[in-house]
């Protein structure tokens, strides 16, 4: 296999002519690996220590862990060797050592073919890492090599949907390039380029969401994925035939600016957006990425390279209606709450990977000031008391099967302005229910429930905070203070504690290696007693302590189980779990004719139908009633604005 002329076909079939065509292709995809190879040292390193088998010794070649398979680890390290011996730049350029090291190791594997249960790997993990390590390799292979590597990359087909279709894809523009097959190449990418579009199946969702495995957002999960091979090939085929752009660039754009942009917060990834996979380490290297896919767009998009650097400066408030899930970010602080519903699932769990995580999506309040309050702290963490959640705590299992993933009601919805917002759900799970609403505004946050009633099996608390120590707990009567946070009570009794805690990764990661954790953790909780009926809570969240030194500035108008609803700066933020009236001092009436998430304020009010049911909603503003046609089809949830 000589990769020149494999270039070469790639250019021809894209229509351009030879030269410095087919020189780009190559050199692109060079210059894309070599951005993440790792310097001359590293390199040298895993060359020495290649065996003359071709293995490693710190590699388990037994493996038959389905996540995370440690075997996988042979392919990762022949594409680094490979990157830098096809790097120019690099000080081992073609140098004949790393050549035959690395041809050794694919040898190996080759001739070994390591497999696993997990489907993922025949058809994407293992053909992707190795066609890599082929193409960079070039006419380093012999073509014996290459014939025989053939049958372990042809297991990868194209098809399937969302990111599993761009990775195989992916996979088949470079077995088009290494077998000299046009045809293959042509139709990859298509496939690839054919995911760039807003769908209510699975990927990118008209909210900017992306969805994968059903109706869960997954911006940290395949989400990261799609973002990280879509400015791969865009990368790669950039100046080309093949080269992304019109609106399939404006999709991306907008993809990455009004999607997982929004759920970063100083170097780390909202915990809440990072999928199943909330093991060691998934808030940094997580936001690693989306900030490497920001960066590389400004070379692919530099119009608009200004508005990607400005996305760490970004203050407001995001509803992702599709995913049920809410972002405040303010120029201090960071929020956001995850709910699921019977359209939506909030967590999954999927090859051994975490298996605690039931009430990930149950209305999980998470405030970051500094970003590091909940990172690496899920061994630690109390599973039935996740912040924000209201939960029996006799649960046994707490494992998110398909169809407990999704949530126990219809109700669940998001609306916000440019600068405030809300969220709120009727929540259910086994036999307790509960009526929750959040309330976010530019220095604080309003909690409230109501109508928490079933027969339990334990206790049932409301979990307000559960995250590190920083330092020393303060309590002033119904003020509690930690880390430069205010929780202040409205309605219950505060209980806190911030005991030194023992855990393990293995309770939610059993397939893992033990990793014991202990730290001190601060947590502060609700009780509502067993079998509880008609239970309420409302609480406030100040992010810093100097915003409730300036006001509250809000006041709670009802928390009933037919209205809960907040006061604010003029305006006034509801949520009606049924038609019916909301009366505000001074004689202003509210009235609505079904369920809805409302703000009203002096110049018009904002609309959203948490049902998704409804043709056209009436409100009525004291005398005068206005009647609003709801989002249909795909746009069902999103809010609607009337002026008045």
């Amino acid at each position: 296999m000589k990769i020149l002329l494999s270039i070469l076909l790639f250019a021809l079939a894209a229509g351009m002519a030879c030269g410095a065509g087919e020189m780009r292709i190559q050199q692109q995809f060079i210059e894309y690996f070599a951005q993440r190879a790792p310097g001359t040292a590293g390199v040298k390193k895993l060359q020495h220590s290649l065996r003359a088998d071709g293995t490693w010794t710190d590699i388990d070649y037994t493996s038959r862990r389905r996540g995370e398979w440690p075997t996988r680890k042979h392919l990762d390290r022949l594409r680094t060797m490979a990157t830098a011996y096809a790097d120019p730049a690099s000080e081992l350029y073609r140098q004949d050592g790393l050549k035959a090291a690395v041809l050794r190791g694919l040898e190996h594997w080759i001739k070994k073919d390591y497999q696993n249960p997990n489907w993922y790997n025949a058809r994407i993990g293992v053909p992707d890492r190795l066609g890599c390590a082929l193409v960079l390799m070039g006419d380093a292979v012999p073509d014996a090599m290459l014939e025989e590597a053939r049958p372990i990359l042809y297991r990868s087909e194209l098809g399937m949907t969302g990111q599993n279709k761009v990775w195989c894809a992916g996979i088949g523009i470079m077995k088009g390039v290494l077998y000299a097959d046009q045809a293959l190449l042509e139709r990859a990418v298509q496939d690839i380029w054919s995911e760039l579009q807003v769908s209510t199946g699975e990927g990118i969702q008209p909210d900017w969401s992306f969805h994968q495995h059903g109706p869960q957002q997954q911006f940290g999960n395949y989400g990261k994925s799609f973002g990280d091979d879509m400015i791969q090939w865009a990368s790669i085929l950039r100046g080309t035939a093949y080269a992304l752009s019109g609106d399939k660039l404006d999709i991306l754009r907008n993809y990455l600016l009004e999607g997982p942009s929004w759920i970063l917060w100083n170097g780390r990834m909202d915990l809440s957006g990072c999928g199943r996979q909330v093991d060691q380490g998934c808030q940094q290297s997580k936001a690693r990425s989306i900030l490497r896919q920001l960066d590389g767009m400004k070379a692919i998009d530099p119009e608009y390279a200004a508005a990607y650097d400005a996305t760490h400066e970004r203050v407001g408030f995001n509803a992702f209606w599709r995913s049920e899930m809410a972002v405040q970010r303010r120029p201090d602080w960071y929020a956001s709450v995850k709910m699921s519903s019977k359209r939506v699932i909030g967590s999954e769990s999927c090859n051994s990977e975490n298996m605690l995580g039931l009430h990930l999506g149950d209305g999980v309040l998470l405030t970051y000031v500094e970003g590091d309050e909940y990172e690496d702290i899920m061994p630690l963490w109390d599973w039935k008391r996740l912040p924000g959640t209201t939960c029996d705590q006799g649960l046994d299992d707490l494992t998110p099967s398909t169809l407990e993933g999704y949530g126990g009601s219809d109700f669940s919805g998001v609306l916000g302005s440019d600068e405030t917002g809300m969220a709120a759900m009727i929540y259910k799970r086994g036999n307790l229910s509960a009526r929750k609403s959040w309330f976010f505004f530019k220095d604080h946050i309003v909690c409230l429930g109501a109508g928490i009633s079933g027969e339990t099996k334990g206790p049932v608390l409301t979990s307000v905070e559960q995250a590190w120590l920083k330092e020393g707990v303060s309590q002033d009567k119904n003020v509690i203070q930690h880390n430069n946070v205010a929780y202040q009570v409205l309605d219950g009794k505060f209980q806190f504690s911030d005991n030194e805690v023992e855990g393990n990764w293995l309770s939610s990661f059993p397939t893992r290696p033990d990793r014991p954790v202990s730290g001190k953790v601060f947590s502060l909780w609700i009780d509502h007693g067993p079998s509880p009926k008609d239970a309420t809570y409302a609480y406030t969240i100040f992010p810093t302590i100097g915003n409730r030194d300036a006001g509250v500035g809000s006041t709670v108008l009802e928390n009933s189980t037919a209205v809960q609803a907040v006061a604010w700066k003029g305006e006034r933020y509801a949520v009606f779990y049924e038609p019916g009236v909301l009366k505000v001092a001074g004689g202003e009436h509210i009235e609505v004719s079904a369920p809805c998430l409302l703000v009203i304020s002096d110049d018009g009010m904002l609309v959203a139908d948490p049902l998704q049911a409804r043709q056209r909603l009436d409100v009525k503003v004291n005398a005068k009633t206005y009647s609003v046609a709801m989002p249909q089809g795909a746009e069902r949830g999103r809010q609607v604005e009337v002026k008045f």
